[in-house]
């Protein structure tokens, strides 16, 4: 038997050797794809004057990227806290620039983008260009080169050109790294004399000389994409280019004050790869997400940005939610999309809310002190924050809800809703929130309403919340919900009026 197991083996030792192919060669490894960086911010851009103005590079990157026309930035919308949250990635409370002269700021705790790549990978050539001396001053930076030049002296054409030759490595004072390359990996460029025009004209669509100056920044983001494009490994490269900027303003040539029209501003997140699906980013993003998302796409590892306020946006594409029966047509009723702060004064612009402002609606972290905590009376379920109705005498916060996936059904009129929340206050204040849903017809009328709250100390029994909830037949006529949190102070300079886990249901007629 051992003869016959030798034999075997070594008839099949003769066989795979006489049938054995030559080794093939490995295959070949493909170099990742370089990811590069070109963040741009525009001082003073309302979203709707861009969308009026005479552009053709921005309107290309809004049309073949991901952009926003409601994104929101700082309560205080003036430049130095938005600047400082644009290229640090935290909110004002974070590193408490509250002023254009930065007094007691803390900005040096929180790296900017380009200490927080460099970082990351020491090799990659990136520079910071501005016209505003303040971010130059008092904005520390990580960047290879930081260059300035001053908006009052054509500043804005000089960093662009400063820019332009950047990309095709042409500089005189362009960034090497360790290895001898001078290819530039990440550029953030700013440019001031939309502001400027804003000021002396009026932040508004209306205004030809405040478009004029749009149109001028568009040719010089232009001349800055055309380099870009013209470098010669363009098409072996992912280039992401994101826009923002810090406040928006109003007809009187203002900005200051947090209103609607001057914390309204535009975003936009273009990839040269097309690996950004042209979409309506959604939920409205704010001017912090900028950092997040650049670092995202650069390559850094999600653990790396947990200390980041903001969100990625635009990468992948977004878009509200459906109406359906059976889910909560409420989007963010839990205020759980935005980091939650530690005070009513600090106006968190909530994600998938129109908060007409100044001073509204904010979220608020369970456990700030003087607030509700996790031993509160109130939901069981209450994630980490809780809706706040912020620091005015009367305040509201509202979303619209389309219908029209449920159109057949709602018009049978049976068709029933169920709307639910725990709504509360602080000890025996009489500050309270009220949830208004209002049904609307087809023509914009209003055709029914219902509505929870307010619940009154005597209720709550000290700072509680309590669960109220609302049942009927949705109007068989509706076609748009519109859910709206109205907060009203009693007494007090803060409005201790609060609601958690709000839901609005639809059952099916049966």
């Amino acid at each position: 038997m051992r003869r016959q197991i030798h034999a075997a083996i070594l008839v099949l030792s003769v066989t795979l050797l006489a049938g054995a192919a030559p080794a093939s060669e490995p295959e070949p490894i493909e170099a990742p794809i370089p990811k590069k960086l070109l963040f741009i911010g525009i001082d003073g851009v309302r979203p709707d004057a861009l969308e009026v103005a005479e552009t053709h590079a921005l309107a290309r990157l809004r049309t073949q990227g991901a952009y926003a026309a409601d994104a929101q930035c700082e309560d205080l919308t003036f430049s130095g806290p938005n600047w400082s949250t644009i290229l640090h990635g935290v909110h004002r409370d974070r590193h408490n620039v509250t002023t254009n002269d930065y007094r007691r700021a803390r900005i040096e705790h929180h790296p900017d983008l380009f200490a927080r790549l460099e970082a990351f990978n020491p090799n990659l050539n990136t520079a910071r260009l501005v016209t505003w001396d303040a971010i130059q001053k008092f904005q520390p930076t990580g960047a290879d080169l930081a260059i300035y030049h001053d908006y009052q002296e054509n500043g804005d054409e000089l960093v662009t050109d400063d820019a332009a030759l950047l990309m095709r490595g042409e500089h005189p004072d362009q960034p090497v790294n360790a290895n001898g390359s001078s290819d530039i990996d990440a550029i953030f460029l700013y440019l001031g004399d939309v502001d400027v025009a804003g000021h002396a004209h009026g932040f508004d669509p209306s205004r030809r000389l405040y478009l004029d100056a749009i149109t001028r920044a568009d040719r010089q983001v232009g001349r800055v994409i055309d380099a870009m494009m013209s470098r010669p490994n363009y098409a072996n490269e992912s280039w992401l280019v994101i826009v923002t900027t810090d406040h928006g303003g109003s007809i009187d040539g203002e900005h200051a004050g947090g209103t609607f029209e001057k914390r309204t501003i535009p975003f936009i997140v273009w990839s040269s790869d097309a690996t950004v699906i042209p979409h309506r980013i959604f939920p409205n993003p704010k001017n912090v997400d900028g950092v997040k998302t650049a670092l995202a796409h650069m390559g850094l590892p999600p653990e790396s940005l947990t200390d980041l306020d903001g969100n990625i946006v635009g990468l992948a594409p977004s878009s509200p939610p459906q109406a359906a029966f059976g889910t909560n047509l409420i989007y963010n009723g839990d205020a759980e999309d935005d980091r939650g702060f530690d005070s009513s004064e600090l106006d968190q612009a909530i994600s998938g809310w129109i908060d007409p402002g100044p001073l509204g609606f904010t979220v608020i972290r369970y456990g700030a002190p003087g607030f509700p905590d996790a031993q509160t009376v109130g939901p069981a379920e209450r994630g980490r924050n809780f809706f706040c109705a912020g620091a005015s005498e009367e305040s509201s916060l509202s979303q619209m809800i389309d219908l029209a996936p449920l159109r057949e059904q709602i018009s049978t009129g049976n068709v029933r809703y169920m709307l639910d929340g725990w709504l509360g206050g602080f000890e025996q204040q009489e500050d309270s929130v009220e949830v208004v849903v209002i049904s609307y017809a087809r023509d914009g009328r209003e055709i029914a309403r219902t509505s929870i709250g307010p619940v009154p100390a005597s209720e709550r029994g000290g700072t509680a919340f309590v669960q109220r909830s609302a049942r009927g037949l949705l109007h068989p006529d509706a076609e748009r919900l519109e859910v709206r949190l109205v907060g009203r102070r009693a007494e007090g300079v803060s409005n201790d009026g609060y609601a958690d886990n709000l839901s609005l249901l639809l059952v099916p007629p049966r």
